[in-house]
């Protein structure tokens, strides 16, 4: 936590399944950055892991319009019902169960540029067969009643 704390002022984390009990974290998070409500959760809390029918009931208890979550370690960014589901990776390409692919067990990572109602989510993912980082750009704007 430190040293996220040197990158930047402002981070918001949730507690991980692995975690160690004495960091004060919690299991769930909502923060307004722009005009958007942004949930943050480890990912274990919903099963089937990485479902997105069963990451919207957390997203709808959340009241977010963008949940980020992990736990699966595959990066993936899908939209269902007006709400974006994130799913950052892991920064390490650490294994998972759930990848069913070599790129999906890539080293990823996600940053998101927020402004307005508007955000653009890059996704960098290491493609070890270039040896290359590859970056993909997603814009999504929130929709207005």
């Amino acid at each position: 936590m430190d040293m996220l704390l040197n990158l930047a002022p402002n981070v918001h984390c949730s507690r991980g399944d692995m975690d160690d009990a004495t960091l004060s974290l919690p299991d769930s998070k909502v923060v307004q950055i722009g005009g958007f409500k942004v949930g943050i959760i480890h990912g274990h809390q919903v099963v089937p892991w990485g479902s997105t029918s069963s990451l919207s009931i957390k997203a709808r208890s959340l009241d977010c319009d963008i949940l980020i979550s992990g736990h699966t370690h595959a990066a993936g960014i899908v939209e269902d019902g007006g709400v974006w589901y994130i799913n950052p990776g892991s920064i390490t390409g650490a294994y998972s169960p759930t990848a069913q692919t070599p790129e999906q067990a890539a080293p990823s990572f996600v940053l998101l540029a927020v402004q307005g109602g508007k955000v653009v989510c890059y996704q960098y993912k290491y493609n070890e067969g270039k040896d290359a980082v590859e970056v993909s750009k997603t814009e999504f704007e929130k929709k207005t009643e």
